[in-house]
């Protein structure tokens, strides 16, 4: 039964694609997207390949890092409330991303606004932040480090308002940013999250029976002989590094990360060798489907996608916690 429901999550996967490729501007044929995608001979190959699939597999790439990040995060410290973005990693990068539009505002300096580099680099310096000031004696407490997420947040949230303060032509496109967006984006932004991504998942399901014993409790995975704290900050500095480079492309996207974990463990069990790549699964058809209807519902203009996802992610969260209550 399993088996079967993997299968259909991954066809489903693969349908949403297609069908999420066909719907933009103009609306594409299903019949003439399947020709452009696996013929390449369809009048609409230009369109199909150069604008909408790069679009669409960014979307599934980035809902995949971001559910999967989710997932073992959850895991790894008991707590059903976290989200990719526990070590600061988004506060740092809208700060990067708001710093970068000032720049190009005041100075001129395009190359680090289009190349997303301050956004990378400001993110990765928010969690090492996290990270550093949680630890206590050579170990990580988890409340240390919910606590130091915080607060860094709330330290580069401040600084992104200070900065949006003294922003004049560009605070619509940063408003828009920090809710997510995916237009424009092109094949070449494509590879370093694609690659950061499957690094990450090959690496957890390598740790994935580590992983189910630390989310038993840490003193019991110590007596089972896991090495905690080595898991601990290596699954937190590559889960930050994944969502980095998510954030640093499509900016903010928030409730995939939380909500996706808690739909999968619902259907596969909170095994992480199953939950780590249907989580991705289910996160790539979430974000699919959810920057199909930002860029549809009110065509020409887009709605950020964050919004998307928060005004399906809330209700779903909702309903999944109201059902937990009464199964308990």
């Amino acid at each position: 039964m399993r088996k079967l429901r993997f299968l259909s999550v991954a066809l489903f996967l693969l349908v949403a694609i297609i069908i999420c490729v066909s719907f933009g501007g103009t609306k594409i044929p299903f019949a003439e997207v399947m020709k452009s995608i696996f013929l390449r001979n369809s009048s609409w190959k230009d369109i199909i390949w150069n604008i909408r699939l790069p679009r669409v597999i960014m979307s599934v790439i980035a809902g995949a890092g971001l559910a999967t990040v989710g997932s073992v995060f959850q895991g790894l410290l008991r707590n059903p409330l976290i989200d990719p973005y526990l070590l600061g990693v988004s506060s740092g990068a809208s700060f990067g991303t708001v710093l970068s539009l000032f720049l190009v505002d005041a100075f001129g300096l395009h190359l680090l606004h289009r190349m997303s580099l301050l956004s990378f680099t400001f993110s990765i310096l928010a969690a090492f932040m996290t990270l550093v000031l949680s630890r206590r004696n050579g170990i990580t407490p988890i409340t240390e480090l919910i606590l130091s997420g915080v607060l860094v947040s709330i330290l580069f949230s401040s600084a992104t308002i200070l900065v949006m303060m003294v922003l004049r032509k560009n605070i619509t496109h940063a408003y828009v940013w920090l809710f997510g967006t995916l237009s424009g984006i092109t094949w070449k932004e494509i590879p370093l999250p694609l690659l950061s991504i499957i690094g990450f998942t090959l690496i957890c399901l390598g740790l994935a029976q580590q992983l189910n014993a630390i989310s038993l409790g840490e003193n019991q995975a110590k007596i089972s002989g896991v090495n905690v704290e080595a898991v601990k900050i290596l699954i937190y500095t590559l889960g930050s590094f994944v969502t980095a480079t998510i954030v640093s492309v499509c900016g903010v996207i928030g409730f995939v990360g939380l909500v996706t974990p808690h739909m999968v463990r619902r259907l596969f069990g909170n095994d992480h060798r199953v939950l780590i790549v249907t989580s991705a699964l289910t996160g790539g058809i979430l974000l699919c489907i959810c920057d199909t209807l930002a860029r549809t519902v009110i065509r020409p203009s887009e709605i950020p996608i964050g919004v998307i996802t928060a005004f399906i992610g809330a209700p779903v969260m909702f309903v999944l916690m109201k059902r937990s209550d009464s199964s308990g």
